[in-house]
């Protein structure tokens, strides 16, 4: 099977990553769209200069005619708004995440000797809200693994570094993918998926 194209999300700059993350995140809240609060908080971008960053992505995807921007505001930076996508920018959200899922189709191909994914299940007999995945791939030099997380009932799912620091998301439309075997299909264009956790405790804190 030949490799597909990574550089939609390993190498791409910080420009075009946003305008990957803004397209799926609008895909993911399509009635209302995704108000500019919620976006800020859920790619943690809510200090001055990454707040630019994202105004001037979304900006420019209206002007390709990708994304619609309600109300306009008058002070970009301050001003509440919120995202949703033309039907140019579905059709382009919906080819990244068959990209995605190519992806994650190649890892499982490339490597098929990996170990069954291991399942933890740190629950404590309350029940799952949050699960965690752990990637072959991703290992630093010290053994530390970046990690993906979905909180339950959520349509996007995130990757952290192994400082917890958030590095990428992937969302989608509602009602699609909701089971953590769903998930985690589309979190393996992240890598090989070596363990799945399922957790009670909300990673991260529940959003304001």
């Amino acid at each position: 099977m030949a490799a597909p194209y990574f550089d939609w999300f390993e190498d791409l700059a910080i420009e075009r990553k946003l305008e990957r993350q803004v397209l799926l995140l609008a895909l993911a809240h399509p009635r209302a769209g995704v108000e500019s609060d919620r976006l800020r908080t859920i790619l943690h971008r809510e200090t001055t200069n990454p707040i630019a960053e994202l105004v001037d992505v979304t900006w420019s995807l209206k002007h390709r005619g990708l994304l619609n921007i309600a109300p306009e505001p008058d002070d970009p930076n301050g001003g509440l708004c919120a995202y949703t996508l033309t039907a140019a920018g579905e059709v382009l959200a919906g080819e990244i995440l068959e990209q995605a899922r190519s992806c994650g189709r190649y890892w499982r191909q490339e490597q098929p000797d990996l170990p069954p994914t291991e399942e933890i299940d740190n629950t404590g007999g309350k029940g799952e809200r949050t699960v965690a995945w752990h990637f072959h791939n991703l290992v630093t030099d010290s053994g530390s693994l970046a990690f993906a997380t979905w909180r339950r009932g959520e349509h996007f799912v995130r990757l952290w570094s192994s400082e917890a620091a958030f590095h990428d998301v992937l969302a989608w439309k509602p009602r699609r993918l909701m089971s953590s075997d769903s998930v985690q299909e589309l979190a393996g264009a992240w890598g090989p998926v070596g363990r799945r956790i399922r957790q009670y405790r909300i990673f991260p804190s529940p959003e304001a």
